[in-house]
C-alpha cells in the first residue's frame, strides 16, 4: 500500500467514524483500495475499525456575520452545488491554459484571471483527493476575485479525471496508486504554464486536504515559487526537503483534524531551517476540509478567517 492510499484509506475510516457513511459504504471504498473484500477487512480490524462510528459528524456552521471583503469569500452557509462564484462573474473571466506533463500528456485544467488591469501573480490550487470538481474550480474563480490568474489541474487527467472518474471514492482510489513524484511533476508543470501565462516569477500555491499535501511535496521537492498556502495537508514525503523551500509558507491546520496537525511540529521545524518567513495556524473547533462549503465539515467562520488570511499572505509575499 502506498502512502497515498494509506491516506485516503485513513480518510474513508475518519469520516464512517464522523457518522458521514455507512459501514456498507466503508467496505465500498477501502475494498476499491485493497482489492477484495477479506482484505478490507483484516485493514479495518488492524486499524481498530469496529463495526460502530467511533463518534459523530459535527453539524456544518454558519455565519451570522462577517466583515464585507473585496474579493469572494467563502460562503455564510454550505453550498449544495458548490458556486459561490459564477463562470460568468462580470470581476474574472474563466480562460484556458494548456498544460502538458513532463511526458508530453495533455492536462485537465480549468483556470481564470482578473477580468481587468494586471494580474498581482499566478495562484496554482491544488485539488482535493475527488479531482477537479464544481467546488475547486469555484475557488480558481474566488482566487482571481483576489486579483491573481488562478490554475488548476486535474492529477487523473490521463485517467480522463472528475469527470470520468465520477465516483469520488473510485477518484481517490486511482489517485492513491499515482506515485508522489509523478503527480508533483505535474504541478511543477502546472507552475511552469502560469509562470508563462504572464506573471513571470510571482506565482504560489495553495491546495486542501490530499492538496494541501501535495503542496507540501511539491515545496519539498524544491519547486520554486514565491509562497504556499496548504490546508490541513499530510505532512510530505521528503519532510528534510521542507529546509530549503524558497517559499514563505503559511500552513492551515485544524484543531480536531489531530491526524494532520500532529505533524506541525515537525513541519515547523523544517520551515525553521528555510531562513523564510512562515505561520502556522491550528483553527479552534473544527476538522479536515472545514474550508470546503461542500462538505459536511465545513465552517463558515473559520473558512472564511482563514481564506482571507491566505488571500492577505499572498499579496505580502507574491511580488
Amino acid at each position: 500500500m502506498t502512502d497515498f492510499e494509506r491516506y485516503v484509506l485513513e480518510e474513508h475510516v475518519e469520516d464512517f467514524n464522523d457518522g458521514i457513511i455507512s459501514r456498507r459504504e466503508l467496505l465500498r471504498r477501502v475494498t476499491l483500495i485493497t482489492g477484495s473484500l477479506a482484505a478490507t477487512l483484516i485493514v479495518l480490524e488492524a486499524m481498530g475499525c469496529g463495526g460502530q462510528p467511533a463518534g459523530t459528524a459535527a453539524t456544518p456552521a454558519s455565519r451570522a456575520t462577517s466583515t464585507p471583503q473585496p474579493f469572494a469569500t467563502p460562503p455564510a452557509q454550505p453550498t449544495s452545488d458548490g458556486i459561490t462564484v459564477q463562470p460568468d462573474d462580470k470581476r474574472i473571466k474563466v480562460e484556458t491554459l494548456d498544460v502538458k506533463g513532463a511526458d508530453g500528456a495533455p492536462l485537465i485544467t480549468y483556470a481564470a484571471r482578473p477580468a481587468t488591469g494586471k494580474p498581482a501573480g499566478g495562484i496554482l490550487v491544488v485539488h482535493e483527493n475527488r479531482g477537479l470538481v464544481v467546488h475547486i474550480k469555484d475557488v480558481v474563480r474566488r482566487v482571481a476575485t483576489a486579483g491573481f490568474t488562478s490554475l488548476s489541474v486535474d492529477l487523473l487527467s490521463r485517467d480522463g479525471g472528475a469527470d470520468k472518474l465520477s465516483d469520488p471514492a473510485a477518484y481517490a482510489a486511482a489517485l492513491g496508486k499515482r506515485s508522489a513524484s509523478d503527480m508533483v511533476a505535474d504541478l511543477r508543470q502546472a507552475v511552469s504554464a502560469l509562470s508563462s501565462s504572464g506573471v513571470g516569477d510571482k506565482v504560489a500555491m495553495t491546495g486542501f486536504c490530499f492538496g494541501g499535501g501535495m503542496v507540501w511535496n511539491t515545496l519539498a521537492a524544491g519547486a520554486v515559487v514565491k509562497a504556499a498556502v496548504p490546508f490541513y495537508g499530510p505532512a510530505p514525503q521528503n519532510m528534510a526537503g521542507l529546509a530549503t523551500t524558497s517559499a514563505a509558507v503559511f500552513a492551515v491546520y485544524a484543531e480536531l483534524d489531530t491526524r494532520i496537525t500532529g505533524t506541525r511540529d515537525q513541519v515547523e521545524a523544517q520551515l525553521k531551517q528555510s531562513g523564510r518567513p512562515y505561520r502556522i495556524v491550528v483553527y479552534p473547533g473544527v476538522d479536515h476540509a472545514f474550508h470546503n462549503d461542500t462538505g459536511p465539515r465545513y465552517n463558515a467562520t473559520q473558512a472564511e478567517a482563514a481564506w482571507v488570511a491566505a488571500v492577505e499572505w499572498f499579496r505580502q509575499y507574491v511580488r
